[in-house]
């Protein structure tokens, strides 16, 4: 009589132990869980929405020089490609001191994660010296192409309390901006002074922040 009671007994434990693995396997394969006790148990896992390569990338760059007056080894003062023509207002840099181009190529460089301008183009490097900043901008457009990226929107804001910057000369940096970076790219150009703070606002230096929309071809 023993034997038979705990033949049945044994035999409950085997079926609830059975309905309960089954009952859990349903509840965490609605939740997603990964089971590890059950050696037989595939795993459940979230399916991998984030596709292979992103169809759009941002980047943000940001650079700043310091302005000199006529005698102080200063370069011409270009932003964006285009010069500032004022004759008490010059640039220092060790290539040509264009901080817009300087800004939006470090933002192209980081929306492909490519690091800085300053990892390819070294200012430690006489080789770089006097460097048309053009250049610099071409070298991170050919970086993001060879990933498949091309520009599709890049907005900036300058800071620099004088000279002020017209609709006339952001409106010619905007079109020189464009022509670089190539043909459907929206370009927005804002200048922006200091509030006479700080080297920026005293007049002592020129900044640029800029960000930037990278879409696959």
């Amino acid at each position: 009589m023993l034997l038979r009671y705990l033949s049945i007994t044994v035999v409950y434990i085997i079926i609830g132990k059975y309905y309960f693995t089954l009952c859990f396997r349903q509840w965490s394969s609605s939740r997603n869980i990964v089971i590890h006790s059950l050696p037989t148990q595939r795993a459940h896992t979230l399916p991998n929405t984030i596709p292979d390569v992103a169809p759009n990338r941002i980047g943000i760059g940001y650079d700043i020089h310091r302005l000199v007056g006529p005698d102080e080894g200063g370069k011409p003062f270009k932003l964006g490609g285009v010069l500032v023509e004022n004759p008490n207002i010059f640039v220092l840099g060790h290539s040509d001191g264009d901080a817009i181009l300087h800004a939006v190529a470090d933002a192209i460089l980081g929306a492909v994660g490519r690091g800085d301008i300053g990892e390819h183009f070294s200012d430690l490097d006489s080789f770089h010296e006097d460097m048309d900043s053009r250049m610099i901008l071409d070298f991170a457009l050919q970086e993001a192409s060879k990933l498949g990226y091309h520009p599709s929107n890049v907005d900036i804001n300058i800071i620099l309390q004088h000279p002020r910057l017209g609709c006339e000369l952001k409106n010619r940096i905007r079109a020189t901006l464009a022509e670089l970076l190539g043909t459907g790219v929206c370009v927005n150009v804002k200048a922006k002074t200091n509030e006479g703070l700080d080297a920026l606002g005293r007049g002592d230096a020129v900044a640029c922040h800029a960000i930037i929309l990278l879409k696959l071809k």
